[in-house]
């Protein structure tokens, strides 16, 4: 792992910093590139863009915080400012929530804007998770013996059994009578998160949708809900709601919004097809 990619003493450029960068950046070109081509403003598209980082990176903090209330408790500041520590599914809920005002106040068709928009926010989330891949910034996996298996013994967060006992006591109820290495291998969740979200973005370019109905964006938070729901089961969060954790219950929050934007899209499909008989 390489958090810091270049030391020179009071600056210090991350590997996490530039691979977040290099994600906003790649999903800004993509989603100005689908407002061009679906004949929409590009000026609404730049302000959607500021209300995603605003609200990606103050909803991911929030949520964080809110997740570890009793470590923010003890040492606010520390955690208020801290290079680590963000859960990407607040900063989504508090990102969508802006853009949606955005969009009502330019007078625009929510749905047809989201469905453009919404490759842009899987290249982005794929990018991003690269990065904590890179810094390894904690928000491993549970421990496990598979071949793809990694460790993070110089990330900004270390998986060493010495620095990090709760890595210990899940590898020895899972690996009863097995020695503990000094380096536990863990499941590598962002990178799991970063293929599941590079296939969802080849889907979501694909030639059959057609931005308006809403079935674009519908589909958006249905795979990244199951597919985030999935990875919780194995990443090492808190379960505080009926045995899930936070981003679990979010996430089962935008599949079945999801669902329900399906079904929305294929009601109107049918009474408008009534109306034209």
């Amino acid at each position: 792992m390489y958090p810091i990619l270049l030391d020179l003493g009071p600056v210090k450029i991350g590997s996490y910093g530039v691979l977040l960068a290099t994600a906003f950046l790649t999903a800004f070109l993509l989603i100005n590139w689908q407002f061009k081509k679906n004949e929409c403003d590009v000026e609404l598209a730049w302000d959607l863009h500021f209300m995603a980082i605003f609200g990606g990176m103050i909803g991911s903090r929030l949520l964080f915080i809110f997740e570890n209330f009793s470590e923010f408790l003890k040492d606010p500041m520390a955690m208020i400012f801290s290079t680590t520590g963000f859960s990407v599914l607040g900063g989504y809920v508090l990102a969508i929530a802006l853009c949606v005002g955005r969009v009502y106040l330019a007078g625009q068709p929510f749905f047809r804007i989201a469905d453009i928009y919404v490759p842009g926010m899987a290249v982005g989330y794929a990018i991003g998770r690269l990065g904590c891949i890179a810094a390894g910034d904690g928000c491993y996996g549970i421990p496990c013996k598979q071949p793809w298996a990694m460790s993070f013994p110089n990330g900004l967060v270390s998986t060493l059994s010495s620095k990090n006992p709760m890595l210990v006591s899940l590898w020895v109820k899972l690996f009863p009578g097995e020695p503990v290495p000094a380096d536990i291998p863990v499941h590598p969740t962002p990178l799991y998160e970063s293929i599941s979200s590079f296939l969802l973005l080849a889907v979501l370019l694909a030639p059959f949708w057609k931005p308006g109905s809403g079935r674009r964006f519908a589909f958006f938070l249905v795979w990244f809900g199951i597919s985030r729901f999935l990875v919780e089961s194995i990443r090492l969060n808190p379960f505080i709601y009926w045995g899930l954790s936070s981003s679990q219950v979010l996430s089962a929050a935008f599949v079945m919004i999801g669902i329900l934007l399906f079904l929305r899209a294929g009601y109107l499909e049918r009474r408008t097809a009534k109306e034209l008989k």
